[in-house]
C-alpha cells in the first residue's frame, strides 16, 4: 500500500499582486491536492505510521482526537485506510461539511458546545473517553510529530521549489505547520522570518485575549498548542475573519482556486507582512468546498474599508 504517493508534493504557485501602490508575490502551497483535500492528511499519514512502527498504535485499535475539522477529517481517511475506528470530538460550530465528511469515512463525530465548554471541554472528553476504551490519543496540540511531518514533507518540499525563501506565514491551529514548515525555513536560512497569524478577535498570543469568537475555521482555538515554541516566531498578525473571508472568496472569483477561508486569512497576513526584503511562503491548506454553509459561500463584500478590497489580484504563475 503506498498511499504515500497521494500525499504530499504538491503544486505551488506564485501569486502576483498589487496593494498600496506597490507590486508584489507571494507563493503558496496547493494543500487541496492532498488524499482527503487537506495539509493535514500529511500529520495523519505520518503519525499513523510513525504509531504503528513503534507499537503505540496497534492493529485495529480505535483513534480518538480533538478536532475542529481538517485533522478529524484526515484521521477519519486515513484510519479507514489502516483499519481504525475514529472517535473526533470537536466544537459544534464547525463547518457541517466537516461533520458530514468524517461520517462519511465511517468516523464517529461528538460535538461539544460553547455553553458545554468548547474545545477545552472537548479535550477532556477525549481523553475520558480514550482512557475508558483503551484508544490511541494522537494528540496533535502536543505532538512533536506533527511538527516533524511538516518539517521533513511541506517544509522540504518549499525550500526545494523556491531555494530562497526567506519568510513564512500561517495561522496557528495545531501549530505543526507554523512551526515544522517555520523551522525548516529558518535551518535552511537562519535570517528567515515566521509571521503567525491570530485572528482579531481572538488573540491569545499578541492581545492575551481569553475568549472570544471569529469564523476562520482551523485556526483560532481557545488556547496556546504545546508544540507552539513563541521564540520561534517573528510577529503576530491579526487578521479580521471577515476579510479572511471576503479575500478566500476574492480569490475563487477572480483566478478560479477555490480555497477555504484561512487559505484568504494566510494570504492577507502575507501581503501584509510582505516587503522588498522578503520571499513570502505560505499554504492554501484546503479548498472551499468544506464552506458551502458558511459565509464563504454568500457575494463578496464590497465594504471599502476591508483589506482584501484594497488588494488587486494580477496574476499567478504555477512554480
Amino acid at each position: 500500500m503506498n498511499v504515500e504517493k497521494l500525499i504530499g508534493n504538491t503544486p505551488m504557485i506564485k501569486i502576483n499582486y498589487e496593494y498600496e501602490g506597490k507590486q508584489g508575490s507571494i507563493y503558496t502551497k496547493l494543500e487541496y491536492y492532498n488524499y482527503s483535500g487537506s495539509i493535514k492528511d500529511r500529520i495523519a499519514l505520518y503519525i499513523i505510521k510513525k504509531e504503528r512502527e513503534n507499537g503505540n498504535l496497534k492493529d485495529g485499535q480505535s483513534i480518538v482526537e480533538v478536532t475542529s475539522g481538517n485533522t478529524g477529517i484526515s484521521f477519519s481517511a486515513i484510519g479507514a485506510l489502516y483499519g481504525h475506528e475514529v472517535h473526533l470530538f470537536m466544537p459544534d460550530w464547525v463547518s457541517l461539511e466537516r461533520r458530514k465528511i468524517i461520517e462519511m469515512y465511517g468516523a464517529h463525530v461528538h460535538l461539544v458546545s460553547r455553553e458545554e465548554g468548547g474545545f477545552k471541554k472537548a479535550l477532556i472528553l477525549a481523553e475520558e473517553y480514550a482512557q475508558k476504551t483503551g484508544a490511541y490519543r494522537p494528540l496533535q496540540f502536543d505532538n512533536e510529530l506533527n511538527t516533524e511531518a511538516q518539517y521533513k514533507t511541506t517544509g522540504k518540499e518549499i525550500i526545494e521549489q523556491i531555494p530562497d525563501v526567506n519568510a513564512f506565514v500561517s495561522g496557528i491551529g495545531t501549530g505543526g505547520t507554523l512551526m515544522g514548515i517555520g523551522q525548516r525555513i529558518k535551518d535552511n536560512n537562519p535570517d528567515s522570518k515566521i509571521f503567525a497569524l491570530e485572528p482579531s478577535t481572538l488573540s491569545i498570543l499578541k492581545m492575551g485575549m481569553e475568549e472570544g469568537s471569529h469564523m476562520i475555521e482551523g485556526i483560532g482555538d481557545d488556547f496556546i498548542p504545546g508544540i507552539i515554541k513563541k521564540e520561534l516566531i517573528d510577529e503576530i498578525v491579526l487578521i479580521d475573519d471577515i476579510d479572511a473571508i471576503n479575500m478566500a472568496k476574492k480569490i475563487a472569483k477572480e483566478f478560479g482556486l477555490g480555497i477555504g477561508i484561512s487559505g484568504g486569512a494566510n494570504f492577507l497576513a502575507s501581503v501584509i507582512m510582505d516587503n522588498d526584503n522578503l520571499k513570502i511562503a505560505t499554504v492554501f491548506p484546503d479548498d472551499n468546498k468544506k464552506y458551502i454553509t458558511t459565509k464563504l459561500s454568500e457575494e463578496i463584500d464590497e465594504n471599502s474599508e476591508l483589506i482584501s478590497n484594497k488588494i488587486k489580484l494580477i496574476d499567478f504563475d504555477v512554480i
